[in-house]
């Protein structure tokens, strides 16, 4: 039986001794606002209006509202180039998106 005082909304499980935690990392910094420009299954095009630097983890969430589909996924920053007030900015992602993901989001 659950204890009265756990107000989560669902019940938390222990887990096996093979499940780990390979890191955990604040977000510390918010670029601001990103406006996103091309996606692949490997990569996304952004354009921001703060530098980052080549190497730079992101993290950042990619949706479609119509389809009801949202996705948090780390990128890694390849390269920022000066671009219209801002920078235009490449990254890998760290765990590609699948072709299911990718198309729900351009099409």
């Amino acid at each position: 039986m659950a204890d009265p005082k756990d107000r989560r909304a669902q019940e938390r499980f222990a887990v096996n001794a093979d499940t780990s935690c390979s890191f955990v990392s604040p977000v510390v910094e918010n670029f601001g606002p990103a406006r996103l420009k091309n996606l692949s299954m490997e990569g996304v095009g952004l354009h921001v209006t703060k530098k980052l630097d080549p190497g730079t983890l992101i993290v950042m969430t990619i949706s479609n509202p119509a389809k009801n589909f949202a996705k948090t996924v780390l990128v890694r920053v390849a390269h920022a180039t000066p671009q219209d007030g801002g920078y235009l900015v490449g990254g890998t992602f760290q765990t590609q998106l699948t072709y299911q993901e990718l198309t729900t989001l351009v099409l």
